[in-house]
């Protein structure tokens, strides 16, 4: 209940100051301040801080955001269905770099039309404990080879996903957990003990490449795989091209020979579409098929993909804001807000 009036005290601060500009709100110990550029509220965010980001499309200064402290960066929802009442969260930046200082930093609800990107100008900076959940990345993640400990969940990823912003360079990043994600992107280069779990690989060309001592379980690979050392694959769904060397471990991966009988709806296109559906075919063999005895690809496993990806604080689902106010001065307001579980 308090986090329900917080956020409704935020919605009717910015309705009230105006109606005109989307205010962005930074919550420090439970006391919000209200900026009108992204900007602004990342250089006066202090270290823990929370900064709420409305529905709209928000630009930034040079093109890029440098975090180097502990933020939550928190959307609406990048789903243009579920955000109908808000409009989508859109930062409009080339890139997010994470530098020292920016550890337990966590991300969701939004669109990022670039990357983000541990360290600037591939300097390798160690930035750990980083949380990205049910967001939309337009370009790459890029963690550094000394990152660990990140968690990517229920995110899409229309670029790739890479444990080193320098290939080639060793060690690369290790620890790390990605489960449940939409990866378009053709390259991975990650070192020993990183995870991928329920993830959908949605490039046709060769799009697991340099891995070393990783598992992989319960994912659906649409293509093929590269340069594969040492790593676990045990339970996953491929179309072809699954040609795994002799020094990996393999158990119950399932061959299928047409993408058509895969999902629902699918345009074999590796740019992602709202449009399709990723949820399993009943007669598809992935179907129970995951080692937890779920759905192989992102509806199973530990984290299942919710529809649509709305963020886990209170969601606004209807408003309805009247343009004047009436003979007594009151602004007629009727909005319908959901509670989330998760």
């Amino acid at each position: 209940m308090k986090k329900i009036g917080f956020i409704l005290l935020l919605f009717f601060f910015s309705v009230w100051v105006s109606k005109a500009q989307n205010l962005i709100a930074v919550e420090n110990n439970s006391t919000p301040s209200f900026f009108t550029s992204l900007d602004s509220a990342i250089v006066h965010a202090q270290n823990g801080d929370t900064v709420y980001i409305p529905g709209g499309a928000f630009a930034v200064n040079n093109n890029t955001i440098t975090i180097d402290k502990e933020l939550h960066l928190i959307g609406v929802g990048h789903n243009p269905d579920s955000t109908i009442a808000t409009g989508m969260t859109k930062i409009n930046a080339g890139a997010i770099y994470l530098v020292s200082g920016a550890n337990s930093s966590s991300f969701e609800g939004f669109k990022l039309n670039g990357d983000l990107i541990s360290g600037v100008n591939t300097s390798n900076e160690d930035v750990d404990n980083i949380s990205i959940t049910r967001c939309h990345f337009m370009g790459n993640i890029d963690l550094s080879r000394f990152s660990t400990n990140w968690s990517v969940t229920e995110s899409i990823i229309d670029g790739s996903i890479e444990g080193s912003s320098q290939s080639g360079i060793q060690p690369l990043a290790q620890l790390n957990y990605f489960s449940n994600n939409i990866i378009g992107g053709g390259y991975i280069f990650f070192g020993p003990n990183n995870q991928f779990k329920n993830n959908i690989f949605l490039y046709q060309g060769y799009n697991i490449m340099n891995v070393v001592g990783c598992i992989f379980e319960n994912n659906i690979f649409i293509g093929g795989l590269s340069n594969i050392s040492s790593c676990t694959f045990n339970n996953n769904l491929y179309t072809g091209n699954f040609v795994i060397p002799s020094d990996c471990i393999l158990s119950n991966n399932i061959l299928v020979l047409s993408i058509t009988a895969i999902f629902f709806n699918f345009s074999a296109n590796t740019n992602f579409s709202y449009t399709e559906n990723f949820h399993l075919l009943s007669t598809c063999p992935g179907k129970n098929a995951g080692r937890d005895g779920t759905d192989i690809g992102i509806y199973g496993g530990a984290f299942p993909w919710k529809e649509g990806s709305v963020p886990f604080n209170p969601h606004i689902q209807y408003q309805n804001i009247s343009g004047s106010t009436n003979t007594n001065g009151n602004l007629n307001v009727n909005i319908k807000v959901a509670a989330q579980d998760h």
